[in-house]
């Protein structure tokens, strides 16, 4: 990474704790640091680490860590570039052309990249209003979306004939690498290349920033399969992570902090449409917790309106269960009709729309509503156990206790059976219900000794720290790493040495995650000595006494020199047991 005059004075203007909490308002001081669930991996107990005093993040649960930069990064998808030129307009510094700054190989491919697919959207979007895409047209005025809707969400046509694309990118120069890396041209047999998406009408899709890294494709011939087709998972998208139409939500949902969830392309473009512009969807898959993860960064109110079809049925409580996995509050609305969301907005318009999420329920009271709809008598006792027995698999899923407290009153009260009963199956359901899945393995530390770990440590927290360390030589570490880090702390000017973290996770990434494990952990618990620098660097020194004689005696017969080397050490050595 750059570390230019522009980047440290971006470090100097912003720190890390506002920026890391825009993305993750849960974060709240916890000692010298910050805490949170991670916004990397789902997790109920909090070991994301913010440390104002480092400026660098770490997460003791997934092991992500870096500076603010690294989490601009990481968070959005961007490159380095990009995330400095953000940061920048944020601290009020002017960043400059993006070639004065240091790119990796990598940076440059993401933005060749997303150039290729921003083309690409273009050919797509200007092929819907050539002769060729009269039919998709068509069916899009049936749906009934306007010019400008289309417009908005740059609709476009993919030809049938399978090379239309191809001859785009020949004629523009795009190599057809790139092509494949983008999900753009797909390899057949015999070594034969053609367009990924042939015959359908291109859903760009965008990430949160507006850039255009993938796509979505639906055919016209009702017998072509599949109906919907994705771009393939890339460096730029992955279906877990991405939500259709955030980029067109955003302002909304921040402004309002709702969000609604729905299920598909045409509904959230006829959302939109309707002035329902807080809308987004899940791709063509189940919601995932890391969807649920960057839903939770923006929208405190939530709703889940997918389509009214068992199937549709099915996947919102299914979403809702994956909500309160992570920890968040939703409520699921039903249209009471076979309409999907677009159809029923065309229908009726939007203020009979905003009156069915007026009326969203908690995931337990739509599920009960669900089973009392329509019943023209009450049901039987095998009824109502089979009902509440499936019912509650929701409420084991509860995390908050409270919730879970009030969801069982309120079984109880709807299907006029003894709380008591109800809480006795819960214990049931609890029993037999999946185990939670034990917490991933970490990655075993480089070997170094408690006290040599503990002394780096300290170093890390308080470089001013290593004017202690005068007698010390990088010789005097039995650990490689903790003689690289050491060496490289001694070799850096002592008013660099209070971003020693950020620096040397940069120069050795293949130790980044200790390094930043190092930095944000508090230095106890490994030994007392490691609490005193002084002390500490009197025990390494002893111990480097101790090899050093080792060495010597199974080194054989003794030069003279040798020997008065053992002399000298051996003295040493007793002098300092005194301080040991």
């Amino acid at each position: 990474m750059s570390s230019s005059p522009v980047i440290e004075l971006i470090r100097e203007k912003l720190d890390i704790a506002d920026v890391v909490r825009e993305y993750v308002p849960a974060l709240k001081k916890a000692g010298r640091n910050y805490k949170a669930p991670c916004p990397f991996h789902n997790e109920k107990t909090p070991s994301f680490t913010v440390s104002p005093e480092k400026q660098i993040f770490y997460c003791f649960g997934c092991n992500e860590g870096g500076d603010i930069f690294k989490f601009v990064m990481k968070i959005e998808g961007l490159t380095f570039p990009e995330a400095a030129r953000k940061l920048a307009l944020k601290a009020g510094v002017e960043y400059g052309d993006d070639r004065s700054h240091a790119m990796t190989e990598a940076d440059k491919e993401r933005l060749e990249l997303k150039k290729l697919l921003t083309a690409a959207a273009a050919f797509y979007h200007k092929t819907l209003f050539s002769p060729a895409g009269e039919k998709a047209r068509l069916y899009l005025g049936e749906r009934r979306l306007s010019k400008a809707t289309v417009e908005r969400f740059e609709l476009g046509w993919a030809p049938a004939g399978g090379s239309a694309l191809i001859e785009e990118m020949k004629a523009h120069g795009w190599s057809c690498d790139l092509a494949l890396k983008a999900g753009l041209v797909s390899e057949r047999e015999g070594d034969r290349v053609t367009d990924t998406f042939r015959g359908r009408i291109m859903f760009p899709i965008r990430n949160q920033t507006g850039d255009t890294v993938a796509f979505g494709g639906r055919v016209l011939d009702p017998e072509a399969q599949p109906k919907y087709l994705n771009s393939p998972e890339t460096v730029l998208f992955s279906k877990r992570r991405t939500l259709y139409g955030i980029h067109e939500a955003l302002p909304q949902i921040r402004k309002s902090g709702r969000l609604l969830l729905l299920e598909g392309y045409m509904d959230v473009i006829g959302a939109h449409q309707h002035g329902v512009d807080w809308a987004v969807a899940p791709l063509g898959t189940a919601l995932t917790s890391e969807h649920a993860g960057l839903i939770g960064r923006y929208a405190k109110d939530t709703v889940v309106m997918f389509d009214g079809d068992r199937a549709g049925i099915t996947a919102s409580v299914r979403a809702a269960e994956v909500f309160m996995d992570a920890g968040l509050y939703v409520r699921l609305a039903d249209l009471g009709c076979t309409l999907d969301p677009d159809e029923f907005l065309n229908e009726y318009g939007r203020e009979e729309f905003e009156k069915k999420m007026a009326s969203a329920a908690d995931p337990l009271e739509f599920r009960m509503n669900l089973f009392f709809k329509d019943r023209t008598t009450p049901p039987t006792s095998q009824e109502k156990a089979q009902a509440i027995a499936a019912m509650l698999e929701t409420v084991a899923k509860q995390p908050d206790e409270i919730m879970k407290s009030e969801w069982v009153k309120a079984l109880a009260s709807r299907f006029g059976v003894e709380e008591a009963s109800v809480h006795k199956e819960l214990k049931k359901a609890g029993a037999s219900g999946p185990r939670p899945a034990a917490p991933r393995a970490k990655a075993p530390a480089p070997d170094m000794p408690a006290i040599e770990r503990g002394f780096i440590q300290l170093l890390l927290r308080d470089p001013a720290l290593f004017e202690k360390a005068a007698d010390l030589k990088p010789g005097d570490f039995a650990s490689p790493l903790a003689r690289k880090l050491f060496s490289a702390i001694g070799a850096m000017p002592a008013e660099a040495r209070a971003s020693a973290s950020t620096s040397l996770a940069e120069q050795f990434p293949e130790d980044a995650t200790l390094i930043m494990e190092l930095a944000v952990s508090d230095p106890a618990g490994e030994s007392d000595l490691t609490q005193n620098a002084a002390g500490a660097v009197r025990r390494i020194k002893h111990s480097a006494m101790e090899r050093y004689l080792k060495e010597l005696k199974s080194s054989g017969a003794m030069t003279p020199e040798q020997l008065r080397e053992y002399g000298r050490l051996m003295s040493e050595l007793k002098a300092s047991d005194k301080d040991i």
